[in-house]
């Protein structure tokens, strides 16, 4: 094999890294009742670390309260205003810049302007009109609500206005996102469901009902939901509810929070033990265990190295006898498994989502991810046969001490994986 041929490889295993992404599946909805206005939103993902927090505007400014995470980036808010928003993750859309418009350079001071200056939906359509978004925001979009009922979809290059009392979204842009395909997402077809069963509804808690109904808590292990929220824009009130618990709320009133000056909660201390709550934290992944991403990073590693060392002994020796041809053999399929298996890693480090949905993993849209979810099979299925083809390779003479250790430590290796495979769920099919 040529060493071009080996360039192709990499470059192969870069680009179905590059198009795997995260994401993080969330829900909102605008509810306008009665001339009141309240927005709702469900925050589903698997961070630790969520707080709640008030911040005073400078002279001039308007204060507000925001959730989010421990890096204080908000993820959703209200000012005093009653201008209210959070975000939600997208598919990445593709870039395009004017060159007249400014371009970010702060994200949170993006944000942070808009909920420290606008009170209406025209103030932020205004404001963020002057910028480039992308690529700042380009697998994430916003969505703000006002006083008055008028909602904004703030897309990475698109903007959407509107006024109808009741609307919902989820991890979509429906710029470009057809109606029958808005259903892929389950959340927002319940949503869509209660409202047509709720038409003649005007109760207050319209809008609480509606969003528990989008909220998530999957069945592989209780997760979902890490928190939600109601604001009243009229009032100026935020509930707060963690992790798919509807039963237990804070409500703040935005007013009396700044004028005890800016401070900020840890959302697990606000709110009784949650046993779903405790099995979320108990559950190991690389994004949460340093033990176990330094597990995988050095199996990576060694399948890194040893495709690499397998491929070349395979191609110098490539001209040996047809005994030797059956080792030969073996190191190709290692250089295969182990190239495969290198991706399905990187796959892992980056993919948080995929250890908490049902296996095999399904992606909305189809994406590699859906064809990735199937290599643990692959692996169980061929663990037998690698393991009776070292035990036969290690009493091969042709085959170097060297390389004959180097396929048992390929075979640990396999092994390790299939039991985190297995911890994981990823072969619990029925």
């Amino acid at each position: 094999m040529r060493i071009t041929t080996c360039f192709r490889i990499g470059f192969l295993i870069l680009t179905l890294q590059i198009a795997c992404f995260s994401s993080f599946a969330c829900s909102m909805c605008k509810v306008t009742i009665n001339g009141k206005t309240y927005l709702g939103n469900n925050e589903d993902s698997w961070r630790m670390g969520s707080r709640i927090w008030f911040e005073n505007g400078k002279p001039g400014k308007l204060g507000a309260v925001y959730v989010g995470y421990g890096n204080n980036f908000p993820q959703g808010g209200m000012n005093e205003a009653g201008l209210a928003f959070d975000g939600l993750t997208t598919y990445p859309k593709p870039l395009h810049f004017d060159p007249l418009k400014k371009n970010i350079t702060s994200p949170l001071d993006f944000v942070k302007e808009i909920m420290q200056s606008c009170k209406t939906i025209e103030d932020v359509k205004q404001y963020a009109i002057q910028y480039n978004r992308q690529p700042a925001f380009n697998t994430g979009e916003y969505f703000f609500a006002d006083r008055a009922g008028n909602y904004l979809v703030m897309e990475p290059d698109t903007m959407i206005v509107g006024k109808e009392d009741k609307y919902i979204i989820a991890n979509f842009c429906p710029s470009i996102t057809p109606v029958k395909e808005r259903f892929n997402w389950a959340r927002y077809s319940r949503g869509n469901q209660y409202i047509l069963n709720h038409l003649n509804d005007t109760s207050e808690n319209y809008c609480l009902a509606l969003t528990d109904t989008m909220h998530e808590c999957r069945d592989k292990l209780g997760d979902g939901t890490m928190y939600s929220f109601v604001a009243d824009l009229e009032k100026g009130s935020f509930t707060l509810y963690f992790y798919h618990d509807f039963k237990h709320q804070l409500k703040f009133n935005l007013k009396n929070e700044l004028e005890k000056g800016d401070h900020v909660a840890e959302m697990p201390a606000l709110f009784p033990p949650n046993h779903e709550f405790r099995k979320l934290i108990d559950y190991k992944t690389p994004q949460n265990s340093v033990f176990l991403l330094a597990l995988l990073y050095l199996c990576g590693a060694l399948f890194l190295f040893s495709a690499v060392f397998f491929l070349f002994s395979n191609f110098i020796n490539r001209k040996i006898t047809a005994i030797k041809k059956t080792g030969n053999n073996a190191k190709v399929v290692l250089v295969v498994l182990n190239l495969v298996l290198l991706y399905y890693i990187s796959v892992l480090v980056k993919n948080q989502i995929l250890f908490y949905f049902p296996a095999p993993y399904h992606d909305a849209r189809f994406s590699l991810l859906n064809i990735a979810a199937y290599i643990p099979f692959v692996l169980l299925l061929l663990i037998i046969p690698l393991s009776r083809m070292n035990m036969f390779i290690f009493k091969e003479p042709s085959w170097h001490i060297f390389s004959k250790f180097l396929f048992t430590f390929n075979s640990i290796a396999y092994l390790i994986l299939i039991c985190l495979f297995a911890y994981w769920g990823f072969y619990s099919v029925f």
